[in-house]
């Protein structure tokens, strides 16, 4: 059965990878949610997809060159600050989730995270494979899945090789070889950023088994589909 999974919370609804956002796919129903995870120059893990803040507030710097606190002293545009990749996990629960990995050495931290929060249910995506294998070898039950920009097809190759879950691919990248090698190994694939549902139809006509991921999961989760109750509003104490 397809899953929708709401791609950096459910960015089409709210600011993505905020709070707004991850209750937004929470309040959706949707299988899944996604969120990014990039470093801080503290080495924590803050919620955002940039190497930069340019598109979620008007003080634009680059994540790395801040502290968490610095970071979380900023105001993004909807009003509310980043998160930590602890508060991500707070919000969400025991909602599934996939967590995309951005920049090498987050492994420790992550795992010290995850640790803090027993209840979730993570897996783990990312371009930066070297990371995925440490954690398939600290982590071996976790789901991963590779993330490859260019090589549809070296993507199954480097999945099996290091015994991911299985495989995220852009939605133009996805092609009928790399879907039959991924059905072979059984490997599973979700499908970014699926927002119209014709495209949506399109894919899943040629490649029935696939998972989608989308900005818009309200367009795709199955009306009458039972909403998850909101979290409460619980800040983790930061270190």
């Amino acid at each position: 059965m397809t899953k929708i999974i709401g791609h950096r919370g459910a960015a089409g609804l709210a600011l993505e990878n905020t709070r707004a956002s991850l209750l937004a796919a929470l309040q959706q129903g949707v299988d899944m949610v996604e969120f990014d995870a990039r470093k801080t120059a503290d080495d924590k893990l803050v919620v955002i997809h940039d190497p930069h803040t340019g598109r979620l507030t008007t003080d634009q710097f680059l994540v790395r060159t801040k502290t968490l606190a610095e970071l979380q002293a900023t105001g993004l545009h909807n009003g509310e600050t980043f998160l930590s990749l602890d508060d991500a996990l707070e919000i969400i629960g025991d909602t599934p989730a996939i967590i995309d990995i951005k920049e090498p050495d987050s492994v420790d931290e992550l795992l010290l995270a995850l640790a803090r929060h027993p209840q979730t249910r993570p897996s783990i995506a990312s371009f930066q494979h070297d990371e995925l294998r440490r954690i398939r070898r600290a982590l071996p039950d976790i789901p991963i899945f590779v993330l490859e920009h260019l090589s549809p097809l070296e993507i199954v190759h480097s999945a099996r090789s290091m015994g991911a879950t299985g495989i995220g691919l852009n939605k133009w990248l996805m092609n009928p070889l790399t879907y039959r090698l991924a059905k072979r190994y059984h490997l599973e694939l979700y499908v970014y950023t699926v927002n119209h549902p014709l495209i949506a139809r399109f894919l899943r006509t040629l490649y029935p088994d696939i998972h989608l991921c989308t900005n818009h999961p309200e367009r795709f989760v199955k009306a009458g589909r039972a909403r998850r109750p909101k979290p409460p509003r619980v800040r983790t104490q930061k270190s």
